[in-house]
């Protein structure tokens, strides 16, 4: 019981620290983190879809955020991306993602029982004006993924493309 209202409590510090870090920054052209994970766990039809509206051709960089309960039971997760473009092209990426470290530490930055991770999807790729459907899945061998307490996206723009 004390246990949930812990974890209760430690989703809105979390979205507080990732709006504090991330709210000042000028690259960033979307960020989005979802929590709404019943107890916990990353169900495998839970899709999650951002639609990330983009306002200038040029480089950019998509980071995938992940929060987790400390001391995660898993090393690495394979997660996949269904990216739709706006003239229809769909292109899957698929990334493992890297919970810790090959002497069995957490990877990502811990604070109390909740660690955070950031890895990139895509770097500097050049990405056309418009619309584009993201898609989030995990390929993980259960019904659901346990301890997740969010995931979300971050597209940065790498650099303006010159005229």
């Amino acid at each position: 019981m004390e246990n949930k209202i812990i974890m209760k409590l430690h989703k809105p510090l979390v979205l507080l620290a990732f709006f504090l870090l991330f709210s000042c920054d000028k690259l960033a052209v979307y960020q989005k983190m979802d929590t709404k994970f019943e107890n916990n766990r990353w169900l495998k039809t839970d899709s999650k879809i951002h639609s990330i509206n983009i306002e200038e051709e040029s480089s950019y960089t998509l980071f995938f955020d992940f929060s987790h309960v400390y001391d995660f039971q898993f090393s690495e997760i394979p997660i996949q991306f269904r990216i739709e473009s706006p003239d229809g092209t769909l292109r899957v990426e698929k990334i493992k993602l890297a919970i810790k470290d090959e002497n069995g530490k957490d990877k990502g930055e811990c604070m109390g029982d909740v660690c955070d991770l950031r890895q990139a999807v895509f770097k500097d790729r050049l990405l056309k004006k418009g619309n584009y459907s993201i898609s989030i899945s995990h390929l993980f061998n259960g019904e659901y993924l346990p301890n997740v307490i969010g995931i979300g996206l971050r597209m940065e723009r790498t650099k303006k493309i010159k005229p």
